[in-house]
This record gives C-alpha cells, sequence and structure tokens, in this order.
C-alpha cells in the first residue's frame, strides 16, 4: 500500500494506492489521523486501492468517527467496484459522502 498526500483547493487528498489489508492498516490509521488532526476537508482517493480488509475498513470507521466529532467533512472518490461492494456490505458506505471523482468530490465540499 502507498498513501499520497495533496492538496486540491480547500481539501486535502489521500490517494490510496495498493491492498489495505492487516500488515498496512495500523500505517493507514496513523496517517489518517493525522491528516485528520489537522485539515477539515479530507478527500480520500480510492481508485488505485484494489482490496480491503476487515483491519483496514477499521481505519475508515476511525476517520469517520473521528470527523463527525469535529464536524469535519470526508469523501471517498472513485471506488472501484469490488472495494464499494465491501463497504456496502460493511454498512459503511452511509458515514461518508460517495463520488465517482476526486474532482467531483472537490466541487462538491463546502467553501
Amino acid at each position: 500500500m502507498e498513501v499520497t498526500e495533496s492538496r486540491i483547493g480547500s481539501a486535502t487528498t489521500l490517494k490510496i494506492v495498493g491492498r489495505v489489508d492487516s500488515s498496512v492498516a495500523k500505517a493507514l490509521e496513523q496517517k489518517v489521523l493525522d491528516v485528520a488532526s489537522r485539515d477539515g476537508h479530507i478527500v480520500v482517493d480510492l481508485g488505485g486501492m484494489h482490496y480491503v480488509s476487515s483491519a483496514g475498513l477499521r481505519s475508515f470507521i476511525i476517520l469517520a468517527k473521528n470527523a463527525r466529532a469535529k464536524n469535519q467533512t470526508i469523501a471517498l472518490a472513485g471506488m472501484s467496484d469490488e472495494v464499494g461492494e465491501i463497504f456496502e456490505i460493511s454498512g459503511l458506505l452511509e458515514l461518508f459522502q460517495i463520488y465517482d471523482s476526486v474532482e467531483a468530490a472537490v466541487a462538491a465540499l463546502p467553501r
């Protein structure tokens, strides 16, 4: 797994590439907590994420929980059908705003 952080407008974007499983979930969790501690609008680009395990899903749950407590906006973008199905089965889609692309997510964020 590789996570790249960048800025687009008023949002911090995190691009996740590769598999998110128990071997990398802790590193992802620390990265999302770091970003959530300093930014209000976060877009997570999942276009390059091919798989997410239950350990990886925990990182997203933590991100959603922290965001809700701080009134932050979290959007997921570019999710593949396979990853989307995992999020749907897990009941996590309702925790996030979902967009087809990073650009659409950034455009929809509050200013």
